[in-house]
């Protein structure tokens, strides 16, 4: 079969910087959106149903945005329409009030900045695997500089303002979107296919996996600001756990030689269980610094090997609808259904209560995942192989790293 992409030479600096601007979004969402919240007077109930809001288009559009791009469906401009909606639902935070209007709000911004990530990082993905924890560390980056820089800014001009700041960070990434307005598109001769079974199981451990993460990006600035810690503090410990993140990204290719995916996977689930208990301690800036450091393994590690094992276990006609499936469940429903429970068992007991029930879930994962990943994961799957030679000249493949 012949496969032609539209533009086959994906310059790398286009994808870092792409993945700088969108993680820089987020370094700005997670940490501070639920103080933001705090201060228009919502309660832990009501911010954790908020922030399922953002991740909510994950699970219901994200999915039938990518299905449609597999068949075909593609305009120019697709990206920067989406991701000029969530600045539209950034300009609203300014002035809107109470929790049903600025629950509208993020979940239009989520649904325009949610759209975008999985068509690009199929495109990067589709070109080039084996340099992927290498591109996506620049997301990293920028997460680190927005999460440490926004801290100290909003504590200087008041968290009133944090909607200003973010809309400010979303116009960044529409201009990063441009190139791939047309490298996004499916290439010619693409066909259609289905997703196995063993994929739909796949998916459903590692959504249990971030429901675990509920409590920590609902209500960890929150628990840590209610123990005394500033603003400012706060994003630093954001910060750590993303450094470390970036380490373990530029690393990735060495350990997935090493242990292969399948394992890879195994090590970042046995380390979740350890990374909440921590938490459930009282927090104090070493034990909290400590389980921040964590995050290499149960996000960076776990994304790395997981994203790879989902991509090779499915057909490239279904190459977009399946990444668009792994972010919305995980990073949607997962989300979702995370913030929204841990938001009654943070208003009972805090931050202990949340992050030990976080700790049992994750442990269930793992002994699920024992038992059955020698039936989801193919020889084929655990280690590292070069890209299909299906899928263009390893020439225009090739996405080297930029200097």
């Amino acid at each position: 079969m012949d496969v032609r992409y539209p533009n086959a030479a994906l310059p790398s600096k286009s994808a870092g910087t792409f993945y700088a601007a969108y993680f820089g979004v987020l370094g700005v969402v997670m940490p501070f959106l639920g103080p933001f919240l705090t201060g228009r007077g919502i309660g832990a109930v009501g911010i954790g149903l908020i922030t399922a809001a953002f991740s909510l288009p994950k699970i219901t559009y994200a999915p039938v945005l990518g299905w449609l791009v597999d068949r075909g469906r593609w305009r120019p401009g697709l990206l920067s329409a989406h991701v000029a909606l969530s600045l539209a639902a950034a300009l609203m935070m300014v002035w809107v009030r109470g929790p049903l209007m600025l629950g509208l709000a993020v979940l239009m911004l989520g649904l325009g900045y949610g759209a975008v990530l999985p068509v690009v990082e199929t495109a990067v993905l589709e070109r080039g695997r084996r340099g992927y924890g290498a591109l996506r560390l620049w997301g990293s980056l920028g997460f680190v500089l927005v999460a440490g820089g926004g801290g100290r800014l909003l504590e200087a001009i008041g968290m009133e303002h944090f909607p200003s700041v973010m809309a400010v960070l979303l116009a960044l990434l529409i201009l990063t979107c441009r190139p791939f307005e047309e490298a996004g598109r499916p290439p010619a001769g693409h066909t259609r296919g289905r997703l196995p079974r063993k994929v739909w199981l796949l998916l459903l451990l590692l959504m249990m996996h971030q429901v675990s993460h509920g409590p920590l990006y609902a209500f960890f600035s929150i628990h840590l600001r209610t123990h005394g810690m500033s603003d400012e503090v706060v994003g630093v410990m954001w910060s750590v756990g993303v450094l470390v993140e970036l380490v373990a990204f530029l690393l990735g290719s060495r350990l997935e030689s090493a242990l292969g995916l399948r394992r890879l996977l195994t090590l970042a689930l046995a380390a979740t269980p350890i990374r909440w208990l921590l938490l459930a301690l009282p927090p104090t800036i070493a034990v909290v610094a400590i389980a921040q450091a964590f995050h290499a393994l149960t996000f960076a590690l776990a994304h790395l090997a997981a994203i790879q094992l989902v991509q090779r276990a499915v057909p490239r006609g279904a190459a977009r609808r399946a990444q668009a499936l792994y972010a919305g469940l995980l990073f949607g429903l997962g989300i979702v259904a995370g913030s929204a429970l841990s938001g009654p068992i943070y208003a009972a007991g805090g931050g202990r209560a949340a992050f030990l029930a976080a700790a049992g879930l994750s442990i269930i994962v793992l002994v699920c995942w024992l038992a059955l990943s020698r039936r989801l994961v193919t020889s084929d799957t655990d280690t590292p192989r070069p890209p299909s030679a299906t899928a263009g000249s390893q020439k225009n493949q090739k996405i080297t790293l930029p200097t």
